[in-house]
């Protein structure tokens, strides 16, 4: 996994949506960071309860997945968390332990990953 250039951006702009602009406006002030492997893209930011998984576009989300909880180990991040619409992410991650915490007034999905030993 690499930290991509935020000349790279345009590669999460249908995943960040209506929030494309905010998103970019937070990596490009260091509050968030754009990774990319496999021709996967995540938005990441750390937040006081854990990694946010901000947005991710690309084929290869299951490449991506592992390097996303090694660095939440590495941190030392309570837990990983995601926002979603699409039902399929959800099977998609079947492999880890996500647990399914709200909806947001959005209609957003919260799924979240306690990381244990932290």
């Amino acid at each position: 996994m690499r930290i991509a250039h935020i000349s790279e951006i345009h590669h999460i702009q249908s995943a960040a949506a209506e929030d494309f602009e905010t998103i970019k406006a937070e990596v490009a002030q260091g509050l968030a960071a754009l990774v990319e492997f496999d021709g996967c893209y995540c938005v990441l930011r750390h937040d006081r309860d854990g990694l946010c998984v901000v947005c991710a576009e690309g084929k290869n989300l299951l490449s991506i997945a592992p390097s996303i909880v090694a660095l939440a180990h590495h941190i030392k991040a309570p837990s990983i968390v995601y926002h979603t619409k699409r039902k399929a992410l959800k099977r998609l991650l079947s492999a880890y332990s996500f647990v399914y915490e709200s909806t947001d007034e959005d209609g957003y999905a919260i799924y979240r990953m306690a990381l244990n030993g932290q």
